[in-house]
């Protein structure tokens, strides 16, 4: 009489690796996938932060006489500045082949930025450099030509421009979320700069009346596309400058970590779908646990 025939045990592990491990694998893929955009926005969100760090501190610690030509020559250039049409950043793109843009970008040159600016209440801190290139709202702020470069004086407007909705990076995302009476700071070649957010606009693309300069006042104004994804109008948060005040010093200095809704929306969701499979795992185990205990017994017996 034959003996009577059983599986080899590596079968049996086989099995249950195409009906447990393969899906697993599976949705781990789909959770590295689900969870890029959010490491990859942080990861740009804090590269564009470090940027900003770091001009900070080079701002703190170059001596002031080599400060001063770059600031003095700032101001000559806005003192000049004609007052011509401005165009909305996003509808003109603007030649950088021609002399007078070429003599924009030697302003507050040789620095990794020409600004940066802080906004406590949504958390941003980003480098402002020269234009608005696609290439430069990709990684930053951009200043927008034909505006006074931000060292404010009686009379300027300077106007710094910003994506909303690009997948890798927050930006101005939160720019909505800004309200009367924010505070928004600069430190442009260490000159410290505060204005206070005193109206919100949301306007047509073409309607670029409210970035022109007002006689005897200092003002700045920050525009993104609105809504969100949409992008068919512009958003314009305007606010005057106030006088510096030393308790705010800390502000360029202070980290900021910015987390939006989608964001907590993913991580959720991802902490669910894992608890999801580390039960079910458990639960397969424990059936194939029994599953082979089963097995033996039929063969002893």
């Amino acid at each position: 009489m034959s003996a009577p025939t059983t599986k080899p045990r590596h079968a049996k592990r086989a099995t249950f690796f195409q009906r447990v491990g393969l899906p697993a694998i599976i949705i781990l893929i789909g959770i590295a996938v689900l969870l890029y955009p959010v490491v990859s926005t942080q990861y740009n969100n804090y590269l564009q932060q470090k940027v900003a760090a770091n001009y900070a501190e080079e701002m703190r610690n170059l001596p002031q006489q080599q400060l001063n030509p770059q600031i003095e020559a700032a101001r000559e250039y806005n003192s000049q500045l004609k007052g011509g049409p401005i165009l909305d950043p996003w509808l003109a793109r603007i030649s950088e082949d021609n002399a007078e843009y070429q003599h924009y970008l030697k302003q507050l040159s040789g620095a990794p930025a020409m600004s940066q600016m802080v906004i406590p209440s949504i958390n941003l801190t980003l480098p402002v450099y020269h234009g608005t290139a696609e290439k430069t709202l990709q990684i930053g702020l951009g200043h927008m030509y034909g505006t006074a470069l931000p060292l404010g004086g009686a009379g300027t407007h300077s106007v710094i421009t910003g994506h909303t909705g690009i997948t890798n990076a927050t930006l101005f995302d939160n720019l909505e979320q800004v309200k009367l009476n924010d505070a928004v700071y600069l430190n442009t070649f260490g000159e410290k700069l505060k204005y206070v957010v005193d109206d919100i606009q949301v306007v047509e693309p073409e309607d670029t009346d409210g970035l022109q300069p007002i006689p005897g006042e200092d003002r700045l104004t920050l525009i993104t596309c609105t809504p969100y994804g949409i992008n068919t109008h512009r958003l314009l948060v305007h606010a005057h400058r106030v006088p510096w005040d030393d308790a705010d010093q800390g502000v360029f200095e202070d980290k900021q970590s910015i987390m939006q809704w989608w964001m907590w929306l993913l991580m959720v969701l991802t902490a669910l779908i894992l608890a999801a499979l580390v039960w079910w795992i458990r639960r397969e185990r424990k059936r194939e646990g029994l599953t082979t205990m089963d097995a033996d017994e039929s063969l002893v017996n």
